[in-house]
C-alpha cells in the first residue's frame, strides 16, 4: 500500500468511473474481510457483512472526506455492518428461544399425560405379570419391594441366601420376559 493513493481512486470514482471501485476493494478486501472473520463464526458471515460493507462503502462514497483515513472509514463501516449483525443474530435466538419455550409449554400437559398413561400401563402390565408368577416367587418379589432384608426373607422362607438370590434372579429374567410381550398373557 506503500504507492496506493485512495484518495485519487475515490476521486476518479466520484467522477463516474465506477469501475476504479474495484481497486479498493481489491486492495482493501483482506483486511475487511479478516478484520470481520475474526469476529463472526461462520467464514460464510464474514463475506456476506465484508460484502454489505463494500456496498454501503460505495453508496456512501460521496459522504467520505478526501484526506482523511479511508483505511479507518472503511473498517468503521464494517465495524457498524457488525454491530448489526450480532443485533440481528441476537433477535433472531431470543426469538427461537421464546419459540421453543411456547412449544414446549404448548405440548407439556399432552408429554405429561401420555407419560402418565404409559406408566399406568406399564405398572399394569408389570402387576399382571407378577400375578402370573408362582406363590413362593411372588411372595419374593413383594417382600423385595418392601425391602425385607435378605437374612430375615432367608429365615421365613426356610431357604439360604443363595437360593434366595437364585429364585429371585429367575424371578426377574420371568418378568422381563413377561414384560416385553406386547399383550399380557391372561390366566388359562
Amino acid at each position: 500500500m506503500s504507492n496506493f493513493n485512495p484518495d485519487e481512486i475515490i476521486q476518479d470514482v466520484l467522477a463516474g468511473d465506477k469501475d476504479k471501485f474495484r481497486t479498493l476493494v481489491r486492495e482493501y478486501g483482506l483486511l475487511v474481510r479478516g478484520y470481520l472473520a475474526s469476529r463472526v463464526y461462520h467464514l460464510e458471515d464474514a463475506e456476506d457483512l465484508a460484502q454489505d460493507s463494500f456496498l454501503i462503502a460505495f453508496s456512501k462514497l460521496s459522504s467520505y472526506e478526501i484526506g482523511t483515513n479511508f483505511r479507518a472509514w472503511l473498517l468503521s463501516i464494517a465495524k457498524y455492518q457488525l454491530s448489526n449483525h450480532w443485533r440481528k443474530s441476537s433477535r433472531r435466538a431470543n426469538t427461537m428461544d421464546k419459540f421453543r419455550h411456547d412449544i414446549a409449554g404448548a405440548i407439556q400437559p399432552e408429554m405429561v399425560k401420555a407419560s402418565d398413561e404409559m406408566k399406568q400401563n406399564q405398572i399394569n402390565k408389570l402387576l399382571h405379570c407378577i400375578s402370573e408368577l408362582p406363590d413362593r416367587t411372588r411372595h419374593l418379589i413383594r417382600a423385595g419391594l418392601d425391602g425385607v432384608r435378605m437374612e430375615t426373607l432367608a429365615e421365613e422362607m426356610n431357604l439360604k441366601p443363595n437360593a434366595i438370590y437364585q429364585l429371585r434372579h429367575r424371578a426377574h429374567i420371568a418378568l422381563r420376559k413377561c414384560m416385553e410381550n406386547k399383550e399380557p398373557e391372561t390366566a388359562s
